[in-house]
């Protein structure tokens, strides 16, 4: 800048010393040196010019030559600095790459709808799910390939054979959409603009492949970047998001880490095997133990109430399932036979329907023998409405599918009772709260009942509530994991109902449709009147108002009544209770059952029976009790069974054919739970008569057993019946509180 500085100004120079010589009067014919300045004047006009001219000339030479060089010297100086670039344009710029930080869910297979949110742990354990990656706007697709495989290791065998889909907003289960390639393939550019500059989550589905969705070990590749922390109950390190659902399960299996005796299958010794309920627990002492009244096995007394029920379910067993004598009525879920190495799709191609039942609820438990016990315990202290909370808020736990046909094991605090005796209550109460309703008020009610109606015509109920609590979710967990556990039945639920849960339309649903279903006895009535020829004027207006209120044109005489009869039956029925039918379905899939009721509409009659063939008769019972034979038999282990007398023995097992003849249906319901703790009839009933211990000797059973002892001081039917309603009333409470 210098130097174009100074070269400038010698150009501004020259040219004012030249144009200085120019304009002097007197110029000489040759150009003088720029340095001095000699005036040569011809001789013509010399004399013209005199002395005292030539002084006043001078100066004003001399001071315009001087100005204009200045002049033009600043000009010089002003263009030098125009020209010059000023402040940061002197730097060049650089335009920066800009990154956008994108959240990618990767799903196992091929599909068109986004994750449940109850599966994005489970897509998390398998080194999938959710993720946030970084993508340069500049990044070509081979790029992007390359980021997702770093970040998802998994992607790599798929070598790239994926593609980006988008959600609508919302939340739940939504449909994706396809996001399309550019002719080069997918761009940071183009990421950054349909993620909405990294706003919206795109969804990574494969097109061909099927990723395994198996938990990694906490130490894999993909958990590399996670924070880890420590289990507290087993030490092990591992991803703090995978620690939630990890300390459930190590929560479960400290639980079932207790000292047990098991009995093997036709094996008289016992194998014991002994691990610790925790990490780090003491040593039980020899103080703490106590002697099984059934092997007469020393074991620790806090361990004794859990062996004793497997103690006592397995030697009661094993001889009943040596019995293969076909009984009517159907068969309990303990002694029902054994079927030998069911095969996986069999009870598909069976013909009969109870013997697919059979099979496929038998391959379903063999599944679940793999998976953890499930404990479920309430207290006979609680008031009934915390006891039912209790139940409820046990089906409302999500699971596995293999974990409801888990072995379910039931203790009531409080009760003496251990064994399957105590399962089989807690289910049959399950499943009767179903029916009659719960301790819970869910607003203007003591009791909130799932269904209503007329027995045989039961519908779910229309709360909205109801519905968005789920509770119809927990009712379907409840049926499917009774039928599960061979246990009673949901009865007397309408036909088209029925049709309409198991997959059938609601066109086809209203051919099982009557006026019994209409659970509204006014809008039943109402609807009624569209049978009958004529209508009077207030009958006119009750029809107009219930057309009016479901959104129906309001009848002329000109309708057909018929068919108007069908669309108001219809929707009384049947239009209010779709979302609890959605989600009835929900808990039955939930259990694993549901493949059972679409690929054998036959067997629904049993899944779901009708009240009427659901009843228990005198029969049923009578032909399933093995009354006792008045000599002593060798297998017997109970001495009070010795000494009875036959004519005590004949008058006491009497009474009691007497007494289960002239039952009512409610009474006999009552009578089998109270034997074997559910309304279901086992292929044997076991009686005994035992020396009475004085007048207040009242019957006992032994649900495990399926046993029952009367004494034999009853002389008279009224005597036998007095007690006996007196157990049956202890049915609904629990054991051993009479």
């Amino acid at each position: 800048m210098a130097q174009a500085l100074v070269t400038a100004i010698s150009r501004e120079l020259s040219a004012g010393h030249t144009q200085n010589n120019v304009s002097a009067p007197v110029r000489p014919p040759q150009r003088a040196s720029s340095n001095t300045f000699t005036p040569s004047i011809t001789p013509s006009i010399t004399p013209s010019i005199t002395p005292s001219i030539i002084p006043s000339i001078t100066p004003s030479i001399t001071l315009s030559t001087s100005t204009d060089a200045s002049a033009r010297v600043n000009q010089a100086l002003k263009s030098a600095k125009t020209d010059a670039k000023r402040g940061k344009g002197r730097i060049p710029k650089t335009v920066p790459i800009k990154c956008t930080d994108l959240t990618v869910c990767v799903l196992p297979s091929p599909t068109t709808l986004t994750p449940k949110p109850t599966v994005e742990l489970e897509l998390a354990q398998a080194g999938l799910g959710k993720r946030v990656v970084t993508i340069a706007e500049d990044c070509k697709h081979m790029d992007i390939v390359t980021i997702m495989e770093e970040e998802f290791p998994k992607l790599q065998p798929l070598q790239g054979r994926w593609m980006f889909y988008k959600a609508t907003g919302g939340s739940g289960q939504r449909r994706m959409t396809l996001i399309s390639m550019d002719t080069e393939g997918y761009s940071g550019r183009q990421i950054r603009s349909v993620s909405n500059c990294g706003k919206n989550v795109l969804f990574l589905v494969p097109l061909q492949e099927e990723m395994d969705t198996q938990p990694l070990p906490y130490n894999s590749a993909e958990f590399a970047k996670m924070p880890k922390v420590p289990c507290v109950t087993c030490n092990t390190t591992m991803p703090l998001q995978m620690l939630a659902l990890h300390a459930e399960e190590c929560k479960l299996n400290s639980n079932e880490k207790i000292d047990l005796v098991i009995v093997e299958d036709g094996n008289d010794n016992l194998e014991e095997e002994v691990t610790n309920i925790a990490a780090g627990a003491r040593d039980v002492s020899e103080d703490s133990l106590a002697m099984c009244p059934i092997c007469q096995k020393e074991l620790p007394l806090s361990v004794l109430p859990y062996h004793g029920s497997l103690c006592a379910e397995r030697s009661f067993s094993t001889s009943v399932f040596e019995d293969d004598m076909e009984q009517p009525g159907p068969s309990s879920g303990a002694h029902s036979s054994r079927i030998s190495g069911p095969a996986t799709e069999e009870w598909k191609t069976v013909e009969n329907p109870q013997e697919a039942v059979q099979l496929f609820f038998e391959h379903l438990r063999e599944g679940g023998k793999r998976q953890p016990t499930l404990f479920l315990t309430l207290d006979s202290r609680d008031t009934d409405e915390e006891r039912d909370r209790s139940l409820i808020s046990f089906y409302k736990q999500q699971r596995e599918k293999n974990q409801w046909a888990a072995p379910f094991n039931c203790h009531i605090q409080g009760d003496a009772a251990i064994g399957i005796g105590v399962t089989r209550h807690i289910l049959s109460t399950a499943i009767a709260k179903l029916k009659h309703g719960f301790k819970l008020n869910y607003g203007n009610a003591a009791e909130t009942t799932l269904f209503e109606g007329e027995i045989d015509h039961l519908l779910p109920s229309a709360s909205a509530v109801l519905v968005e609590s789920e509770l119809f979710v927990m009712a379907g967990r409840m049926i499917g994991h009774s039928l599960i556990n061979q246990g009673p039945a949901l009865s007397g639920l309408s036909l088209a109902i029925v049709h309409s849960l198991t997959g059938g339309t609601k066109d086809t649903a209203t051919t099982n449709l009557c006026l019994e279903d209409c659970p509204d006895i006014e809008q039943r009535e109402t609807i009624r009147l569209l049978l009958k020829d004529e209508w009077t004027e207030d009958e006119t207006s009750q029809v107009s108002n219930l057309c009016l209120e479901f959104y129906f044109a309001v009848p002329n005489k000109r309708s057909n009544k018929m068919l108007l009869f069908q669309q108001l039956l219809t929707h009384a029925v049947l239009g209010r209770v779709g979302a609890q039918l959605k989600q009835l379905k929900k808990g039955l899939k939930d259990t694993g059952v549901w493949p059972l009721i679409s690929c054998r509409p036959d067997v629904l009659p049993l899944l779901f029976p009708r009240e009427s063939e659901a009843e228990i008769t005198p029969e049923m019972i009578l032909q399933a009790i093995q009354w006792p034979q008045p000599h002593h038999t060798e297998d017997s282990d109970d001495s009070d069974a010795d000494d009875i007398q036959p004519e005590k023995l004949n008058l006491v097992t009497g009474l009691l054919r007497t007494f289960v003849e002239h039952a009512s249906p409610s009474n006999l319901r009552k009578l089998l739970k109270f034997w074997v703790g559910w309304e279901v009839v086992p292929r044997t009933l076991t009686l005994e008569v035992v020396q009475s211990s004085g007048p207040n000797h009242l019957p006992k059973a032994y649900t495990c057993q399926e046993r029952i002892r009367l004494p034999d001081h009853y002389t008279s039917l009224s005597a036998l019946t007095a007690d006996m309603m007196v157990c049956l009333q202890s049915v609904d409470s629990g054991f051993g509180l009479v």
